[in-house]
């Protein structure tokens, strides 16, 4: 069965005066229609627009570019010429089945004549009796198809030339470049999206890891030696009793606001709000150099900012005088990973560090940044503290060895 490949085809041999004007034919036009390709936003545009610069310069009976639909498996119609509505909707073809699904799976261009080929060689590849010749091309997007432009002509009117050929050759590796554009920033856009919807829950670094690892981070998990630091606002009970709804909103989004922008700052990761106070853990996953002093600067910065945050409020509402931020910092081994189900995943730590920072940060009197001793060890000399006092912490059998920090 004479069914050629255009790489096969040996006919219509043509001299070099010839194959220069086959060539001033093609490249013309292609220069017209290439930079409205490379310029659309969308698949349907890219396949309507091959389609006009085919209906321009090849002027078929019929023409479609179809391309792959991975939700139903099947190549579908984009853009199409000369071809009823009906046949538009339903045309779902599976790869491998007719010319359209021969020349998507073997990823070969196929040329038809009628002129060609006997009545029952065409049978069984042309379905609509009234085309005499038709070109099959597939659209090749790194080594995978995508889709298939097919064209067709009817009761002998025309045999397809070099030129003709080359031209649909040309415009199906613009319209493949043209769609892996649209298909990169769409996805481009699609990451920064979910990136951005991320960071509104986890920290940047866990956002990032989960993007470029996927599966294998959330089945993460090591013990490792990480700081971890709590915030909790005292007496935030009597705020609520004494605030509205709407201005207890405000003031708790402006102070983890406030807490997020210091956090991030210091490359800290936010594991979690938790109503009135805050966790973060230092050292993971961004590596630190030395996670407790990244842990100490911010306790610093936190407490800084929510006295002003406090008299701000103040000024407008004597009850923000009775509250305090109480911080907790404590370093040790704890376990980081994922916790909970397959419905939904927590990326935090636990351990005795985990409890011991909570503890700190609502122990004793309020405007406090307590730490322990393994804390102050790793900086020794370069921050200022009140003497060390030794505490029994609630859950904790023996006493534990505390600093203060000043940041008045």
């Amino acid at each position: 069965m004479k069914v050629k490949g255009f790489s096969d085809n040996k006919e219509d041999p043509v001299s070099g005066c010839e194959a220069d004007q086959t060539r001033l034919q093609v490249l013309l036009p292609v220069y017209q229609w290439g930079s409205k390709l490379l310029q659309a936003r969308n698949e349907e545009i890219i396949c309507n627009l091959v389609g006009d610069a085919l209906q321009e310069q090849i002027d078929p009976v019929s023409l479609s570019v179809m391309l792959f639909d991975e939700s139903s498996s099947c190549l579908r119609i984009v853009a199409s010429r000369g071809l009823s509505r009906r046949v538009v909707d339903h045309s779902r073809i599976k790869p491998g089945e007719r010319i359209s699904g021969r020349v998507f799976a073997t990823q070969t261009p196929l040329l038809i004549d009628r002129a060609d080929q006997s009545p029952e060689e065409i049978q069984s590849l042309l379905s609509r009796d009234e085309l005499s010749s038709s070109i099959s091309f597939p659209l090749v997007s790194r080594k995978e198809s995508i889709g298939v432009i097919n064209i067709g002509h009817c009761n002998g009117q025309r045999r397809y030339r070099s030129s003709d050929i080359e031209l649909v050759s040309i415009l199906a590796q613009l319209a493949v470049t043209a769609i892996e554009n649209v298909r990169l920033t769409r996805q481009k856009q699609e990451n920064n999206r979910i990136r951005t919807l991320f960071e509104q829950y986890v920290s940047p670094e866990v956002a990032r890891m989960l993007l470029d690892q996927g599966s294998p981070a959330m089945e993460m998990g090591t013990s490792k030696a990480l700081t971890v630091m709590f915030a909790d606002i005292r007496n935030y009970t009597f705020l609520v009793q004494n605030l509205s709804l709407p201005d207890l909103r405000e003031f708790l989004d402006e102070f983890f606001k406030m807490f997020t922008r210091v956090v991030y700052r210091n490359r800290g990761t936010l594991d979690k709000f938790m109503g009135d106070g805050a966790m973060v853990i230092f050292g993971a996953p961004a590596v630190l150099e030395n996670p407790n002093k990244a842990a100490v600067i911010t306790a610093m910065e936190v407490a800084r900012d929510f006295q002003e945050l406090r008299a701000m409020y103040g000024s407008k509402c004597s009850a923000f005088s009775r509250i305090g931020l109480g911080i907790g910092i404590s370093h040790g081994e704890v376990f980081l990973g994922n916790l909970g189900s397959g419905e939904r995943f927590d990326y935090t730590v636990v351990g005795p560090d985990v409890n011991i920072a909570q503890r700190l940060a609502s122990t004793g009197d309020p405007d406090r940044v307590l730490c322990t001793d393994a804390v102050i060890k790793s900086w020794p000399g370069q921050m200022q503290t009140r003497a060390a006092e030794t505490i029994k912490l609630k859950g904790f059998q023996s006493p534990i060895k505390v600093y203060e920090i000043g940041f008045d």
